[in-house]
């Protein structure tokens, strides 16, 4: 009963003083004894506490979070690092990451499938309650708007949760300064659609939404599908996310349209069915690697052999941003402009904690 009037007296503060001036204030008065009567303030951990939580659509849920005054804020469409306590508080945690959109007042929400067999989602659909507090990594990931004046987002499933905070960030901005944002979103049964209350609210201000439903005869989304919900598909910058065949099939479709996949933005949420090197014949010692965005290059040697280009360029003193290194999150994300590589890639984006060379000059860029 404390624990939860203290939690709801920290919300208050936090909802209505500057975050810096907390931080100031927790950071100066710091003892033990703070620390025991208040953990979500009088601490040196970012957390957030469950305010809020949505049932979405079956087996999916919408968990509102109120982050303590060292959260440092995100662009819409990246997704945040959360460390689920599974296995009890002293244990190591379960990493999970997930697409989050900005709300009112400094809060945030993340939006969670549960999965078969999901270690992370599960806990969360079974153990999340108002009051509870999660602790969180910084944002992270490139997948957000760049100021494009064209854009297409192409999801499924819970692939359309980064859609959702790049669209509610445009349309919260003045109108005149909105893109031309469209949504295409496929889900199983319309019974499984996610924010079914928000779509309409994006129709009305503008944005073009389209639903497929895929687990009907015939309905699923072919690229004569595409092209016709969406003709001027080649003018738009494509944001696509969802399940590893949708974005593998997606791709195929963009491509056969001609779309320049280069203006193909990716970002997964499962790990790809394969992780391994598939070119392990290929030799990578004289392969040179450039990363166009640093103005650097390197030289890849024997010793070289089977690492990844992550873990090639680390070793070669490019100090290059990770974040999961399973292939999923895409904060290592990089585009291939020049050669080839293989493993981990979608389109021209090449997810470079799992991808490996596969040509003797490989140019890389942001």
């Amino acid at each position: 009963m404390l624990e939860r009037a203290v939690h709801g007296a920290s919300r208050w503060v936090l909802d209505r003083v500057d975050p810096q001036w907390v931080d100031y204030v927790a950071s100066n008065t710091m003892t033990d004894i703070n620390r025991r009567l208040n953990r979500f303030i009088w601490t040196y951990e970012l957390q957030a506490q469950v305010v809020r939580v949505i049932d979405e659509a079956p087996g999916v849920k919408t968990f509102e979070l109120r982050p303590n005054q060292l959260w440092r804020g995100m662009q819409p469409g990246q997704h945040i690092e959360v460390l689920l306590p599974v296995d009890g508080e002293r244990a190591a945690p379960l990493r999970r990451h997930y697409s989050a959109t900005m709300l009112p007042r400094g809060r945030l929400s993340i939006t969670v499938k549960r999965l078969i067999g999901g270690q992370g989602s599960s806990w969360m659909h079974e153990h999340l309650r108002p009051g509870v507090l999660l602790r969180l990594g910084a944002a992270q990931g490139s997948f957000v708007h760049r100021g494009q004046a064209k854009v297409l987002h192409l999801c499924a499933g819970s692939g359309i949760t980064p859609a959702h905070s790049m669209i509610e960030s445009q349309l919260s901005g003045p109108e005149d300064q909105r893109s031309d944002q469209q949504l295409i979103a496929q889900f199983s049964r319309t019974e499984d659609i996610i924010f079914k209350a928000v779509l309409p609210r994006w129709q009305q201000a503008g944005v073009k939404v389209d639903t497929v439903f895929g687990g009907q005869a015939g309905a699923r989304l072919t690229a004569e599908k595409l092209q016709a919900l969406c003709p001027d598909v080649l003018e738009r910058d494509v944001y696509l996310c969802g399940p590893e065949g949708f974005m593998d099939t997606m791709m195929s479709h963009l491509a056969s349209l001609g779309v320049d996949l280069a203006r193909v933005h990716t970002e997964r949420f499962t790990a790809p069915s394969a992780l391994v090197n598939p070119t392990g014949a290929f030799s990578a010692e004289g392969t040179e690697v450039v990363f166009k965005h640093l103005g650097q290059r390197i030289t890849l040697t024997a010793a070289d052999q089977d690492k990844t280009l992550l873990q090639a360029a680390r070793d070669h003193g490019l100090d290059l941003e990770a974040g999961c290194c399973q292939g999923m999150c895409g904060t290592c994300k990089l585009t291939v402009h020049e050669g080839e590589v293989s493993g981990n890639t979608l389109g021209r984006a090449v997810y470079m904690c799992t991808a490996y060379p596969a040509s003797r000059t490989v140019v890389l860029g942001a």
